[in-house]
């Protein structure tokens, strides 16, 4: 429900990510899978600010791209939260599978670029959900490795219908606009 509301782009998709976030830490924290369950952590706070950030559904931020100069401060965001999930596997003691840490900084990027409704958000989710598909299904967690499937295929309709919507804000409004592009 959460991800299909943000195909929509209604920002009830939050409340809803944050109680779906915080149970899912609970069940990483479970199968010993320490740094994405505190990760997970983090992202309730990264939703509540999403919330916020989106307005009202009457009057929500448009979709938008990434310029060039934004791609540093993205890597300068996935640096940080690897400094974070360092400093987490560090006091908890045990290694830190790499495909944990890929999950998590992916994740942590590609949601603070839903936030900002980037629409590059998508292709990053894309990435996060099939290797997400293919630790649960190793680790056992067959239903969430579905749950997945499912995002993988909301990822790419929410690409879709982010992208329409980009471009209905960023056609010309009138025909001499028009012509000019052209020209």
């Amino acid at each position: 429900v959460c991800t299909w509301l943000c195909v929509h782009q209604t920002r009830w998709n939050y409340p809803i990510g944050i109680v779906t976030t915080f149970a899912y830490s609970i069940l990483f924290w479970q199968f010993e899978l320490y740094a994405l369950s505190i990760f997970n952590m983090y992202l309730v706070f990264s939703l509540a600010y999403g919330y916020w950030r989106w307005g009202s559904d009457i009057d929500t931020r448009p979709v938008t791209r990434i310029t060039p100069w934004s791609y540093l401060s993205y890597g300068v965001l996935a640096l940080a939260i690897y400094g974070l999930l360092y400093i987490i596997n560090t006091a908890f003691g045990n290694d830190m599978d790499w495909l944990d840490v890929v999950l998590a900084v992916g994740s942590g990027v590609a949601q603070f670029m839903l936030d900002n409704k980037k629409l590059e958000n998508w292709a990053v989710w894309i990435l996060v959900d099939i290797a997400s598909i293919w630790l649960y299904f190793q680790t056992g967690l067959f239903i969430v490795a579905f749950q997945y499937v499912f995002f993988l295929l909301n990822a790419f309709y929410g690409y879709y219908e982010w992208n329409k919507s980009y471009q209905k804000e960023n056609e010309p409004d009138n025909f001499e606009e028009s012509l000019k592009e052209i020209v």
